[in-house]
């Protein structure tokens, strides 16, 4: 039995829409216009026929057993949260593009709805891509790799810096260009993210060794179930020379246990010269710039 709601569902800031739409689209309101001009945001209902998915939203994956708890959601309260869309083509062919939502819509069509409340705005293509990244970025909607490639297509097709893109999304720049660096993965690995088999953590972890190692180091995190401390530990010894420990200089126990514990800390290989006044100085190595960047940020992380 086919049920809709037919009643408009009302936007009200800080609520139904939450943090990532209502910071996208600040002072939404309802009202009876059709097709809202920029200054207005309309909430009505659409036929559900006429919305088509954006075929370039970043979201790849949507979870069966998900949609389905939402589906049986929806059909018992109703859908409370309006997706967002665009108005493409024209005349009897014209359809409403989804530019945040896509999941919602699923969900409503496995439950019967004919009509779904619907943001109905104008936007070009460039924007729609731009707030269909966002949006499902700030829902935390996407997978790690997923959010990645979400923010490389931002600076790619929208021009941003790391910075820019940080600034629209609420984000600490290190925190951008660390899910960027998952991107550097091989796909093996990028694959083993995105079925949640490793974290976020663990691909970072990763992202400066060479293809082959990050492969082989993925597979042994699997199996033996490490930590991301354990595989930092462990991607930090694979990149030291064998040679450095031949040429290395004797160091007293005190010293050894220094190194020890800061190896530990920054996931790193790490030298600590003493000399005979008391003094001394601390080497600290790293593979490249995203380790450089890594080791910065533990450090000193930049303040929210």
């Amino acid at each position: 039995m086919r049920r809709s709601r037919r009643r408009s569902s009302h936007v009200h800031k800080g609520r139904g829409l939450g943090r990532g739409l209502d910071a996208l689209f600040p002072g939404a309101r309802t009202g009876p216009a059709e097709f809202p001009s920029e200054a207005v945001q309309t909430v009505t209902l659409v036929d559900i026929d006429t919305i088509v998915p954006n075929p370039r939203q970043p979201r790849r994956r949507f979870d069966e057993d998900a949609l389905q708890g939402l589906a049986q959601s929806i059909g018992t309260y109703g859908l409370l949260a309006p997706i967002v869309v665009r108005r493409v083509g024209h005349g009897p062919q014209a359809q409403h593009q989804i530019v945040a939502g896509e999941r919602r819509w699923r969900a409503a069509r496995m439950c019967g709805l004919t009509e779904i409340p619907a943001l109905v705005r104008h936007a070009g293509d460039a924007e729609a891509v731009e707030l269909a990244l966002l949006e499902n970025v700030q829902r935390a909607d996407l997978n790690a790799v997923e959010e990645a490639s979400g923010y490389q297509q931002l600076i790619d097709e929208q021009g941003y810096t790391q910075e820019t893109l940080a600034r629209r999304l609420g984000k600490s720049r290190p925190a951008v260009a660390n899910a960027l660096r998952l991107l550097s993965l091989p796909d093996s690995v990028q694959a083993l993210i995105r079925d949640g088999k490793l974290s976020a953590g663990h691909g970072r972890a990763l992202a400066a060794l060479p293809a082959e190692r990050a492969s082989e180091l993925a597979q042994h995190a699997i199996r033996r179930r490490w930590s991301v401390r354990e595989l930092e530990r462990a991607a930090a010894l694979r990149q030291t020379p064998s040679k450095a420990r031949v040429v290395r200089r004797r160091t007293s126990a005190e010293l050894d246990e220094v190194e020890s514990r800061l190896r530990f800390a920054l996931a790193a290989k790490v030298l600590v010269h003493d000399r005979p006044d008391g003094g001394g100085r601390i080497e600290v190595f790293y593979a490249g710039r995203d380790d450089l960047q890594r080791i910065v940020d533990r450090v000193a992380p930049e303040r929210q």
